[in-house]
């Protein structure tokens, strides 16, 4: 009797091996390739939303700069009227100590009932002994150096905190650009104003301007979190009208960047005459911009 043991060549084990091995190989190869197109699309989608919401807020904010409740008791007795009021501050060219000393810093003010006045500050700092730099917000309601003596007390303390928080990540940039209706750009517009702005008239043509102040350009630069490309790349960043705006060469890295921008309209802000068009005369002064 003959007994025959079927099996594999060490022909056939080889190409199996080499064809197992093939198709491994591929599917790591695609399991990598997605994986990092993933972190990619994530991180992008992560700086979208994030930049999105900070809009958001900068531009409600920006719509209630300067606006006046209409019994706000402390108006008249405060000192603060029309030409004396801090309606909007924007410190540019790195008051803030912004990455690569060109990030700007925004303060505005405004009435929220008869007794608050709210001031909201918008700045650039580091987070936590990071290396990395964020867009801070800081809420305070009747702050400190704004505030007449003998007219009565406020409903909340001064330079009470409301609200202070990290509202932007791996910040690159923040640039702030005030323009008047023609769309020619104010400067400087400022309530505490540095050498720098005071060289362009300060304080005095700060108050001016701010009354002329029309729309509100903002641009955010964002970096991702972590790498994304495989090889380091140079990347540059111009937000705004030179030489107001910024313009950054950053060096070669693997991370991804990308600005937002929106243009707000101050509504509270500029007042223009509205002149009829069958007089050609003066029918008075709106409190706003309705175009």
């Amino acid at each position: 009797m003959i007994n025959k043991k079927a099996g594999f060549t060490l022909a056939e084990i080889m190409v199996a091996i080499v064809v197992g091995s093939i198709s491994i190989l591929a599917a790591f190869s695609a399991y990598n390739y997605f994986q990092k197109s993933y972190q990619s699309i994530s991180q992008k989608a992560a700086i979208n939303g994030t930049a999105r919401e900070a809009l958001a807020m900068l531009a409600r904010d920006l719509r209630n700069t300067g606006y006046h409740h209409v019994d706000f008791a402390n108006y008249n007795c405060e000192g603060l009227r029309e030409s004396q009021y801090d309606y909007i501050g924007i410190g540019q060219k790195g008051r803030t100590n912004g990455y690569y000393g060109q990030a700007d810093g925004l303060t505005i003010f405004y009435s929220i009932s008869a007794k608050e006045r709210i001031r909201i500050q918008y700045f650039v700092t580091k987070h936590q002994n990071s290396s990395d730099w964020y867009l801070k917000r800081v809420v305070n309601i009747n702050p400190v150096g704004h505030s007449r003596s003998g007219c009565g007390a406020w409903t909340r303390n001064y330079n009470m905190p409301v609200d202070d928080e990290v509202l932007v990540p791996y910040l690159e940039d923040f640039q702030i650009i005030p323009k008047d209706k023609d769309g020619n750009v104010l400067f400087p517009v400022c309530t505490s104003c540095s050498n720098y702005e005071n060289s362009f008239g300060g304080q005095t043509k700060s108050k001016e301007n701010m009354k002329k102040v029309h729309t509100v350009d903002v641009y955010l630069t964002l970096r991702s979190p972590k790498e994304v490309y495989n090889k380091a790349q140079v990347t540059k960043i111009i937000n705004g009208e030179a030489p107001y705006g910024s313009n950054i060469n950053v060096p070669a890295d693997k991370y991804y960047r990308e600005t937002f921008f929106v243009s707000v309209h101050t509504r509270n802000l500029a007042k223009p005459i509205a002149i009829s068009e069958k007089t050609g005369t003066s029918i008075g002064q709106t409190s706003s911009y309705n175009k």
